[in-house]
């Protein structure tokens, strides 16, 4: 009962925050006349593919584990499974990013829907091999959703000329739509399961949304790619089509040390984030038995919607380069307190819905941060090399749970995410590196 409470509570705060968001918006207007009207038909476009491929993810999470445990895999089986996701999310990863700088986001976009459809289908056999094919292609797959999406609406709105706020806004709604698909992703795999009374049916489900998001991309986007320019333009073909994607990358970063350290922090900030989506189950099942899983994780994507939408507010109050100094430390207070063994249920799970909090704030704020400094023609590339320490550190740390405690975990993730505050605030002191590529 006291979390469906707080889930209504939470929920009907996010209501209020969205229409005062709205109200003011329309009251002030935005300006660009028939660009405006470009942007939210762009904007539209980019949600209904983006969110439609957030959904078949999201369909997927709660079941994998029990699938394997259906097939009758040991512990150490599912272990070597989830471990062969991340691990090829880290080897492929930059494959892909560089595939796409090439070749195109769009294309990279829909070949996502494609090679996760085909995980997906794989989840119809039992044979360990099969899954961990799957698996394989599950890892390359999310390699490609959280770096080519978000490549492609950047580049894209740099070839409309759109104004930089206006990307903002933009990330902060694709972060509540994520939180919303999360939610009702949850009800919706939840339906399917019982129904068809098939752990299947939730993979099923996400593939149905997986063509949708094809069919989206395949209709309403323009391709982009790394040698295109602000408005569009392709840059006249030479050194960057015969150079490597992946050395420009690297030579891009290490010109501008700045990349580099942008990249541990998200390599920081995420790596604690997705421990804490292992550990957040059984930390609250010593507390609450038995635990609500779907109001808690309801609760939690609430939260993260509270969370993007405060971005309105803090960036007018200073840019989000400055003030995630401050959110990653308030994140690793939020972890540094349950590391300490506390007995009492509510005062670790409100440190996890704070931190939640942060997440919702953090995704639109690194985004902007990111679309400023990382250089358009290898964007794609670099966000992929950004996972690569990202899912080393996730691999490390779930391959060693067994052999260490909940407390060691969370303390863990607070250095991590403490560590984040330090690089931040060395990233705010160092010079900006002029060059051609940055706007």
């Amino acid at each position: 009962m006291g979390f469906t409470v707080v889930l209504v509570v939470l929920c009907i705060l996010c209501a209020l925050i969205q229409w005062s968001q709205r109200k003011d918006q329309g009251q002030a207007g935005m300006p660009g006349g028939n660009v405006s009207g470009e942007f939210k038909r762009q904007q539209a476009a980019y949600m209904v593919a983006y969110c439609c491929a957030v959904t078949a993810d999201w369909l997927q999470g709660p079941y994998v584990y029990a699938l394997y445990e259906h097939y009758k895999f040991s512990k150490q089986e599912i272990g070597i499974l989830f471990i062969a996701g991340f691990g090829s999310s880290a080897v492929f990863g930059t494959f892909v990013g560089g595939f796409a700088d090439k070749y195109g986001r769009k294309l990279s976009c829909q070949i996502y829907c494609v090679t996760y459809a085909l995980s997906c289908v794989t989840k119809h056999s039992s044979s360990f091999w099969w899954l961990l094919l799957g698996r394989i292609l599950g890892g390359i797959s999310t390699s490609i959703l959280f770096s080519c999406f978000e490549s492609w609406l950047v580049g894209n709105h740099n070839a409309f000329f759109f104004p930089a706020d206006w990307l903002n806004q933009t990330f902060s709604i694709a972060t509540v739509g994520n939180a919303i698909t999360a939610i009702a992703s949850g009800w919706l795999g939840g339906f399917v399961r019982d129904t068809f009374d098939s752990l299947v049916a939730p993979f099923d489900l996400a593939i149905v949304f997986l063509i949708a998001s094809s069919i989206t991309i395949a209709w309403k986007w323009q391709e982009n790619k790394g040698d295109a320019g602000m408005g569009g333009m392709v840059l006249p073909s030479g050194k960057n089509d015969d150079r490597n994607k992946l050395k420009v990358a690297l030579e891009r970063m290490r010109r501008d040390p700045k990349i580099a350290v942008l990249g541990m922090i998200q390599s920081l900030f995420e790596g604690a984030m997705y421990i804490f989506v292992f550990m957040w189950t059984p930390k609250l099942e010593a507390f609450f038995k038995p635990l609500p899983h779907g109001r808690v994780f309801g609760c939690f994507m609430a939260c993260m919607m509270l969370g993007s939408s405060s971005l309105k507010y803090l960036s007018s109050w200073q840019p989000p380069v400055r003030y995630l100094r401050e959110l990653y430390i308030i994140s690793g207070i939020m972890m540094a307190i349950p590391a300490l063994g506390l007995q009492e249920g509510y005062s670790t799970v409100s440190c996890f819905f704070v931190f939640e909090w942060c997440c919702g704030l953090y995704f639109p704020s690194i985004g902007i941060v990111k679309s400023k400094y990382v250089p358009e023609e290898v964007r794609a590339t670099i966000y992929n090399i950004f996972r690569i320490p990202l899912n080393v550190i996730v691999v490390a740390v779930l391959a060693n749970l067994g052999s260490i405690s909940d407390n060691v975990v969370f303390a863990m993730c607070s250095v991590f995410l403490f560590l984040a505050a330090v690089l931040q605030h060395s990233f705010i002191r160092m010079p900006d590196f002029v060059s051609g590529w940055r706007s």
